[in-house]
């Protein structure tokens, strides 16, 4: 159905400069100042009035590009903050792990060295039923903070209220991007010692026996769970402004952009949030080389930053940055007529389902015939947004989506794939921890191994294969559930043995620190490969296969089953691993040395057990995969336009007879 209407750039209130918007269509511009009725009659009264000595109208300059420098920084520092409440819930899992370590630790030698006879193996009993318990409890609670990421899965059921409401005296996307973030960043400056609180960080663990699990008991994890949940809701309503805004900010030879921005920007806060707080909240590393690094006094046994601290330091910042966008940058969007707008149900008063169709035309009329021609090449491009079709028509649209048999297929892979991963994505590098890896050293291996990665296999695999992304994506998938889940599997045995073992792996010392270090950059590069391949895979995938006329939510709509296929299955595992892992006997000798005996970890059968279901979803689900791939583009499609254009011709037609 073809849509007409005004052509604008959106946010380029920095420059008057028009900009081209395709280089095979070089005589068409797109104004920086959209074309409202008023400006438009001035215009031409303007031109009429040039007989009477008045200059006319400088010519268009089609040459300049649009300077979008500005724009750029912006999208990235609000992508930016979009990624540190991430980076600092990833830390989260890590201190949980920690704690209780350092509780069963305690326990353990303060039972070994202070029984003796009967008394000892009354102690030893109720130890290693302590220790089951700080088991369970720590994975127990990791499975209930996993909760706090589910709003990023769940927010397209939110989406097209944020895209629909608003108030135009503010602008459509600050409406909702200037209260969230300052909302988000009060919550970070006033809960910050909540958090710390709750979590019992900053107590004292001298806990023996029993009161090593009341210890872990007492840690809120639900309360912490429900402020980085909030945290979570608050940044996924943001994305959906930023978004939106990045459409209409950037001009439109520069709007696809805006996903690299969104790329770099959330990774550069989670980054920032993640790596950052673990590095100066390591005691080892901040007594050793922050502190030297800064000329700071020696604190031994204190990290640089607290974790209270840290995020009271964000949530300001988020807070400055919010002020500067809500006084400093002005949002221009003039396509939207009126007032402020809240667009429930149909946006005519006679119930019809698109916009003013007898108003458009009028307008049109008003319009040069330059003007005309570009709407005409760029209706194809026009995407159903919700304040045209009010909420709940949206809402109707994207169940017509999930009704196409081609996305329920999608769904079914989408909701399925990624529980034979879950070991992989969620515990692995928590069992590191546990076995005596330090947090820096975790956190280190993301910028140096991950990201790189990230940025060039995807490149890569974009050439091997050409045009089959979910071949690629299937590979990946073969090479995820066998070859690395074996690679994960011994290096979480050489960590145990090089960590928290005898420090020998094979050989002297140097030969098993080399098989150290080599199993662990490789555990971490191999999952970082496969990753990337099956992300990129399915984003390209996504992208050839999208109705045009609801592009955006179409996509979101996708992409909320892959976020939530990686989402259900982290608490769901790491619930297993605390029920089934059984905690060793351990004893503390005359001479200080810890033995222990009997126990099982839960990583190791259960890694089994997901790679054997694994091989299993290939056998079964790669036939639907390949159908999926090879179905017509047609068997995408929801024809919503090809009706709707029906429905337009009768409207007219009887607009005519009566």
């Amino acid at each position: 159905m073809k849509r007409r209407g005004f052509s604008y750039m959106g946010d380029s209130s920095s420059s008057s400069t028009p900009s081209s918007t395709k280089t095979a269509k070089s005589n068409k511009t797109h104004l920086d100042v959209p074309r409202t009725t008023s400006s438009i009659i001035a215009n031409d009264d303007d031109a009429n009035n040039n007989n009477n000595g008045s200059s006319p109208p400088p010519p268009i300059d089609t040459t300049v590009d649009h300077d979008d420098r500005f724009n750029y920084a912006l999208l990235l520092a609000l992508y930016t903050l979009q990624g540190i409440p991430m980076g600092l819930s990833a830390s989260i899992p890590f201190l949980i792990q920690q704690k209780v370590q350092m509780l069963a630790s305690t326990a353990a030698h303060a039972a070994g060295s202070s029984a003796a006879g009967d008394v000892a193996a009354e102690v030893a009993a109720a130890q290693h039923h302590s220790l089951a318990d700080l088991t369970k409890i720590a994975y127990n609670s990791q499975a209930i903070f996993a909760l706090c990421s589910w709003p990023f899965s769940l927010k397209l059921l939110w989406a097209p209220i944020v895209d629909a409401c608003f108030s135009k005296r503010f602008g459509r996307r600050k409406s909702w991007l200037v209260p969230i973030q300052l909302i988000a960043g009060a919550l970070m400056v006033g809960g910050s010692d909540y958090v710390e609180q709750e979590l019992g960080l900053d107590n004292a663990m001298a806990a023996t026996g029993e009161s090593a699990a009341d210890a872990a008991n007492s840690m809120n994890v639900r309360g912490v769970t429900a402020f980085f949940f909030a945290l979570y809701f608050l940044m996924a309503t943001q994305d959906i402004a930023v978004d939106g805004w990045a459409l209409t900010m950037l001009s439109k030879k520069n709007r696809g952009k805006g996903p690299i921005c969104n790329s770099i920007g959330q990774n550069i806060g989670y980054f920032l949030s993640y790596v950052g707080f673990l590095a100066l909240n390591d005691v080892d590393s901040s007594e050793n080389l922050w502190r030297p690094l800064f000329g700071l006094p020696s604190k031994p046994g204190v990290g640089m930053v607290s974790l209270g601290g840290f995020v009271k330091f964000m949530g300001t910042f988020m807070v400055v940055i919010t002020v500067f966008v809500g006084l400093f940058k002005k949002e221009i969007d003039m396509s939207i007529e009126g007032g402020d707008c809240c667009t429930i149900g149909n946006c005519n008063a006679d119930g019809s389902r698109y916009k003013n169709v007898n108003a458009n035309a009028d307008m049109e009329t008003l319009l040069p015939n330059k003007q005309q021609e570009e709407d005409d090449e760029d209706d194809d491009e026009h995407e159903i947004d919700a304040y045209e079709i009010g909420i709940m028509e949206t809402y109707h649209r994207l169940w017509t989506v999930v009704k196409l048999p081609a996305v329920q297929s999608l769904i079914l892979i989408l909701l399925t794939y990624r529980l034979p991963c879950a070991l992989s994505d969620n515990v692995k590098f928590l069992k590191a921890v546990e076995f005596g890896l330090s947090k820096q050293t975790t956190a280190l291996l993301s910028p140096t191994i991950v990201l790189p990665l990230g940025i060039l296999v995807p490149i890569i695999g974009t050439k091997i294969w050409k045009g089959n992304p979910l071949t690629q994506f299937m590979w990946a998938y073969k090479t995820r559930v066998t070859f690395v889940a074996l690679v994960d599997v011994l290096m979480l045995l050489a960590v145990r043995s090089f960590r928290g073992g005898s420090g020998l792996i094979l050989g002297g010392e140097a030969t098993s620190r080399a098989i150290f270090w080599t199993l662990l950059i490789l555990s971490t590069a191999f999952q970082a490969t496969v990753n990337s391949l099956q992300f990129n895979a399915q984003m390209t995938f996504f992208a050839h296969r999208v109705d045009p006329a609801i592009g955006g939510s179409y996509m979101t709509l996708l992409n909320t089953f892959a976020n939530l296929g990686g989402t259900w299955p982290s608490s769901f595992i790491m619930y297993l691993i605390g029920q089934f892992t059984v905690p060793p006997d351990c004893t503390v000798k005359d001479d200080g040395v810890e033995v222990c005996t009997g126990g099982r970890d839960a990583y190791f059968p259960l890694q089994m057990g997901l790679s054997a279901l694994g091989c299993m979803w290939i056998f079964f689900m790669s036939k639907r995969v390949q159908h999926v791939a090879e179905l017509p583009d047609d068997a995408w499609k929801t024809h919503i336009l090809e009706s709707e254009e029906a429905e337009e011709e009768e409207y007219k037609k009887g607009g005519k007879h009566a």
